[in-house]
């Protein structure tokens, strides 16, 4: 018999040792900008700047919506030195579209030159709405008109209340306009490849960053992600009108570049008189090839703006030597002369006849003039000649 075979012991399973790697890291995900309302939470300076503002401008504008304030808007206007209603804005939009700073002060005006009757329960919600001492203004009835009497004392305290409201505005747009100071520049800097243009950019987008102040609200979006709306504004408006030698409104800058871009070359320009405005600009100091063809300005009919001056200066002059004579040797020149407006030379005869007196003494009177006048000028011919 053949032998059995020998078992075969059970084969361990032995672990590989394993090699060490790095653990694998996970992607980063790619940046996206924050939706509005997701983004970082804003700072409580922030946040309490941005209610004082809002309420302040929201109690203005209720202010300037009151009924019996309108008919005064277009004279307050004026008279403050605020733009007046022009072809395309109506009084109603230019009012809203003005700065806070511009609404308080007419606001103001319009309170110190009110003369009518204002309803009782315009002015309760004035006196609410301005945190008045309404216990002192115990007289006040929701049901009877504000009389012309009480008015003078009722919009006393409601002007120190809009001033007091009007410097907590300021602090806080100072607080605002602090915090997001560098906005403009950093915006002028990728928008702006002139650098001789970014000072003044900057200094629109300054502006621009001071309008979405006074537009501010107090939701939780971080006023950085609405103010660079307001400074990209700014910034391109003023690069569209750098495009033109002379000031053109936005809207029409716009239109004639857009006009521009859309015709085909070798195409007939439209025969508009704006067109003119797309002119390239004629530098004053731009050095010209000796075979260049001189350059003509459009203006060239114009008076120079020296001679202009030398000749107001020279009247000035003129006008000074003749108030040193006496009353009748000026009266004799003026009229031998005609030096007077509208006044043509008259004779010696024509003269003596109208002042009553012979030709010898008008000629007498002439030649004393005259003699005085060579005194006045002699110190002035030597300074000027040696």
């Amino acid at each position: 018999m053949g032998a059995c075979p020998k078992p075969v012991a059970p084969r361990r399973l032995v672990s590989q040792p394993r090699l060490l790697e790095a653990p694998l890291k996970k992607p980063s995900p790619v940046a996206e900008p924050p939706a509005p309302g997701t983004g970082p939470a804003i700072s409580p300076e922030e946040a309490t700047a941005r209610t004082v503002i809002a309420r302040y401008r929201q109690r203005l504008d209720w202010a300037m919506h009151v009924p019996e304030f309108e008919p005064l808007f277009k004279t307050g206007l004026e008279d403050v030195g605020l733009p007046v209603p022009r072809r395309g804005i109506g009084l109603r939009a230019l009012v809203d579209s003005l700065m806070l700073e511009s609404k308080k002060d007419l606001l103001l005006w319009i309170l110190r030159h009110f003369r009518g009757l204002l309803p009782g329960e315009t002015a309760l919600r004035f006196g609410e709405t301005w945190a008045l001492d309404l216990e002192g203004l115990n007289w006040l009835k929701a049901d009877q008109a504000l009389s012309t009497s009480r008015w003078p004392e009722f919009a006393d305290q409601l002007r120190l209340a809009i001033q007091r409201a009007h410097r907590r505005y300021k602090e806080a747009q100072q607080t605002l306009f602090n915090l997001h100071h560098d906005l403009p520049e950093r915006i002028a800097q990728r928008l702006v490849f002139d650098p001789a243009k970014r000072p003044d950019a900057s200094q629109e987008g300054c502006l621009g960053l001071l309008h979405a102040v006074d537009k501010v609200d107090e939701s939780d979006t971080p006023f950085a992600h609405y103010a660079q709306q307001w400074i990209t504004r700014g910034i391109r408006n003023y690069l569209l009108g750098e495009r033109f030698p002379v000031h053109v409104p936005v809207n029409l800058a716009s239109s004639l570049l857009c006009e521009a871009n859309r015709e085909l070359p070798g195409a007939p320009a439209p025969a508009r008189a704006e067109r003119t405005l797309l002119q390239p600009r004629v530098w004053l100091d731009a050095p010209v090839a000796p075979d260049a063809q001189p350059v003509t300005l459009a203006d060239e009919a114009s008076p120079c703006p020296r001679d202009l001056l030398n000749h107001d200066e020279l009247l000035h002059i003129v006008q000074g030597m003749i108030n040193q004579l006496s009353d009748k040797q000026r009266e004799v020149l003026v009229r031998r002369y005609g030096l007077g407006a509208g006044h043509e030379a008259e004779t010696l005869v024509n003269i003596a006849q109208s002042i009553g007196i012979s030709h010898q003494q008008v000629s007498m009177r002439e030649k004393r003039a005259l003699e005085k006048l060579g005194s006045i000028l002699r110190p002035l011919y030597r300074e000027l000649y040696g």
